[in-house]
């Protein structure tokens, strides 16, 4: 009897996230941040729709 191998963690995305750095205004990013926990995903998500 073979047992699987346990994996801990997350299980991998099958569209991973890319670390970058971008510049912005701050005033953009105060706005963003000032809306609390989750602020980076909903950066994404503007970016998302605005990609041609």
């Amino acid at each position: 009897m073979d047992a699987a191998p346990v994996r801990r963690g997350r299980p991998l995305s099958t569209q991973p996230k890319v670390s970058t750095t971008i510049r912005l205004d701050a005033d953009v990013l105060e706005k963003f941040r000032a809306t609390g926990p989750g602020w980076q995903s909903r950066i994404n998500a503007v970016l998302k729709a605005a990609k041609p």
